[in-house]
């Protein structure tokens, strides 16, 4: 009887306790709207809106760990390391007169072989459409599979370029600000810049493609032409390219202190305005593996001299590429010039070892 008492007890005190909390008022907690960046997929992976904006924005770049080395040539054998942190910003906002765009990219380098560190500029332009303004990569900025060839001259203005693209096609024409430094004027006191004028037609259809690209030094008067070709060949990619040059000017490819000397003469003594009139290179990208890939490039030059015959030379070399990770690469670049014996001490070879991180 005990037990029992106990037990009714014990249930009249809880059924108690429940009729009195079902008496009390009930809270109800509203939620709270998380304010959650919001993907912006109109213009590709890695875009997001502003908050309280119709602008889409994108933030990138890679950190890069190099190590250079070079022997023979005119120079004494020489290594460096040093370190990149590049980073790029790019916003995005439809119009009604086509997509505005605004990009701007740093670079800060830090060097071993004098303890220098600089941060500069790399890039930075307005779009809108077709049209662009800015500071920015000319089309000449672009080389051949490999990063061995030599196909261009000055890449970087502050341009006006109007671009047009479809179907494959792309045609564009640029207005270009040529430095004094860029057309022989160098420490002459002329600080105007001077006009030059470039373009660019190609196509891409399928695994091929072609373009070709002509600029124009208005000081020097003289044009510069580049030919490149694209084929997907197997288990990879060949590239083609060809260079012609009328004279020496700013967006051919020119040679400095260190490359051409006389050593004919007592003192090697530099020649100044050789410049490269003809060139031809080639590089095959085979994909190795998925994440393995080796590039064997050449390339052919006729530099042209005052005063003297053209000087042919040579170059060969290869680029290993290994993806250890996603969004982390190796890189191995590996190259022979044989030079003309009356302008360089010795032929010679150069490289570099790159570790690279790109996000």
């Amino acid at each position: 009887m005990n037990v029992k008492s106990l037990l009714l007890g014990s249930a009249a005190a809880v059924a108690a306790a429940s009729g009195a909390q079902a008496a009390d008022p009930v809270v109800v907690i509203e939620p709270v709207a998380a304010n959650y960046v919001e993907i912006c997929d109109a213009f590709g992976a890695g875009y997001f809106y502003i908050p309280g904006t119709e602008t889409c924005l994108d933030i990138g770049g890679y950190i890069r760990f190099q190590i250079d080395a070079q022997t023979g040539a005119n120079s004494p054998d020489s290594w460096n390391v040093w370190t990149r942190g590049h980073i790029d910003i790019s916003s995005k906002t439809e119009t009604e007169l086509g997509v505005l765009t605004g990009f701007i990219s740093l670079n800060s380098e830090y060097y071993s072989d004098d303890g220098s560190s600089t941060t500069y500029l790399d890039e930075t332009y307005l779009a809108l459409g077709g049209f662009q303004a800015g500071y920015f990569n000319s089309y000449w900025d672009q080389g051949l599979l490999g990063e061995i060839d030599d196909l261009n001259g000055q890449t970087k203005f502050n341009s006006v370029r109007y671009v047009y693209t479809g179907d494959g096609f792309v045609g564009g024409i640029s207005l270009d600000a040529l430095e004094p430094s860029m057309i022989g004027l160098m420490n002459s006191g002329n600080n105007v810049p001077h006009l030059g004028v470039s373009g660019r037609i190609g196509f891409q259809a399928g695994g091929v493609g072609a373009k070709l690209d002509v600029g124009y030094d208005t000081y020097n008067e003289e044009a510069a032409f580049r030919a490149m070709a694209s084929l997907a060949l197997g288990p990879g990619a060949l590239d083609l390219g060809a260079i012609y040059a009328t004279g020496w000017n700013a967006y051919a490819v020119t040679y400095g202190a260190n490359d051409f000397q006389d050593y004919s003469l007592a003192t090697p003594t530099v020649i100044p305005g050789v410049y490269a009139e003809w060139a031809l290179a080639a590089g095959y990208k085979l994909n190795v593996s998925d994440n393995f890939a080796m590039t064997p490039a050449v390339q052919w030059t006729s530099a042209n001299i005052p005063g003297a015959d053209n000087e042919d030379f040579w170059s060969a070399g290869v680029l290993f590429d290994y993806t250890i990770v996603e969004g982390l690469s190796a890189k191995l670049n590996v190259r022979y010039t044989d030079t003309p014996d009356q302008y360089y001490a010795d032929d010679y070879w150069a490289g570099w070892f790159r570790l690279q991180r790109d996000f």
